[in-house]
């Protein structure tokens, strides 16, 4: 398989918009480079915002390991600076991982599905997500 190039967009958000959306297909994943996002869930009764993220976090990456339809929505909550990586270079980086790896990433994707919908049914909206941080190091071949 030939590298793809890393970089698809760099797109800047106004507080408010929507970057992704929950149940579309996910064609890529984002790494903020200024601002944060909020991501939220629709429910039966009403929306449940499931967390925050910052500078140097990811997100949309859930999509693309385990080709399911997005399960969340992520908007912007200040003005935030991301970089758009396509599925084809997740796909490139995932494939050169041990068979164990990626099966052991669908495993971890499958659980935390089904624990976001289980935070966002019991409404719980504190934010739990990890503040785990990327470089641009950490997503390049060098």
């Amino acid at each position: 398989m030939r590298k793809p190039a890393p970089l698809a967009d760099r797109r800047l958000y106004n507080p408010g918009d929507v970057i992704v959306r929950e149940g579309e297909e996910g064609y890529s994943f984002y790494l903020i480079e200024s601002g944060a996002v909020e991501v939220f869930k629709t429910t039966p009764s009403g929306v449940a915002i499931l967390g925050r993220i910052g500078k140097d976090g990811i997100f949309g990456e859930m999509a693309l390991v385990d080709d399911a339809k997005r399960m969340a929505s992520v908007r912007a909550v200040e003005l935030t600076t991301c970089q758009i990586f396509p599925r084809e270079y997740f796909q490139y980086k995932l494939g050169r991982s041990d068979k164990l790896i990626r099966a052991i990433m669908k495993i971890f994707a499958a659980h935390i599905r089904s624990l976001t919908n289980l935070q966002a049914e019991l409404g719980h909206t504190e934010d739990h997500r990890p503040a785990v941080r990327f470089s641009k190091d950490e997503l390049s071949d060098g």
